[in-house]
């Protein structure tokens, strides 16, 4: 009887460390929208810092540390390309459009830190659009693409953290 309740207290314990995610106690975000030719884009992308900070820290909601945590993680983003289709091709949709950035994760301990660059595409975003969403009637100026190239860059980030 001694064995089984020492192994169901093993097992109980792997289980919660195996379920532990890591915690996050800062999100940063830059991202220079300067570069924008499209001035309707501009208003749409606008908010690109802030938008993607709060999105990554909803999809984190369960991970966010108390202030003063130790052994939290900070997460920072530079977002260095927003190339989005221009001219004509805008008229054609959001085919060639693309979001891009370097993400680093400073976790605790260095040897665990995470550096990477991230792009994301409208194809990619594709599976963020509402049900019923015609891709082929969106343009960059729409806000059900932007908000969908955020939530897929926000996920892909959540995802490798969690």
């Amino acid at each position: 009887m001694t064995h089984l309740i020492r192994t169901t207290a093993l097992v109980i314990s792997m289980a919660t460390a195996a379920g532990a995610s890591i915690l996050v106690q800062d999100i940063e975000v830059e991202a220079d929208i300067s570069a924008l030719e499209n001035s309707k884009a501009v208003a749409v992308w606008g908010e690109l810092e802030t938008d993607l900070k709060t999105a990554l820290a909803a999809q984190l909601v369960n991970q966010i540390a108390e202030e003063g945590t130790k052994d939290a993680a900070d997460i920072d983003i530079e977002i260095d390309t927003v190339s989005l289709a221009s001219g004509f091709e805008a008229e054609l949709g959001i085919a060639s459009s693309v979001l891009q950035g370097d993400v680093s994760v400073d976790l605790p301990g260095s040897k665990d830190d995470q550096r990477y660059t991230l792009t994301v595409t409208a194809d990619q975003a594709n599976v963020y659009f509402p049900e019923g969403t015609d891709p082929s009637s969106l343009t960059v100026e729409s806000d059900v693409f932007y908000t969908a190239m955020i939530d897929a860059f926000a996920s892909h980030v959540a995802n490798k953290i969690k």
